[in-house]
């Protein structure tokens, strides 16, 4: 029975983490967007105007690190992560206005974020603090 509840418990955690849509908007920052959902679901990105698909900026976490460990994308660019690693895992930027991702189960992605300015964007994973990554965004 305990197990059947943290079941039921981790189903409706992750079903409000996949239903989530955060948009953040500080004084000078442009707005940065970010939700998590389960990899393969569709989803719908918002409208935006840029060269680079989102399979080019997809983060892979596999054993314990991002993959790759820094990417450069033009400003706009949509950024993904897929947890392929077999334990949860999470993306927080060192940025606080930014939206981190929550716990990612085995198989569950975080998408989309989307940087509009320029800069280096570090971020790490907060069960793992030896994981780290970065993202370069360039005008």
């Amino acid at each position: 029975m305990k197990h059947i509840l943290s079941l039921c418990a981790a189903v409706v955690v992750f079903l409000l983490m996949a239903g989530c849509i955060q948009t953040v908007q500080q004084q000078g920052q442009p707005a940065v967007t970010a939700t998590a959902v389960p990899a393969g679901t569709p989803t719908a990105a918002p409208a935006i105007t840029t060269t680079a698909s989102v399979s080019d900026n997809t983060i892979v976490i596999q054993n314990m690190a991002y993959n790759p460990a820094q990417i450069t994308v033009k400003a706009g660019s949509i950024v993904r992560w897929v947890n392929k690693d077999t334990v949860p895992h999470s993306v927080v930027f060192t940025d606080p206005a930014i939206p981190s991702s929550g716990i990612l189960a085995p198989s569950q992605a975080y998408a989309s974020v989307i940087l509009n300015k320029a800069g280096i964007y570090n971020y790490s994973c907060s069960i793992h603090p030896q994981m780290h990554g970065s993202i370069v965004v360039t005008p």
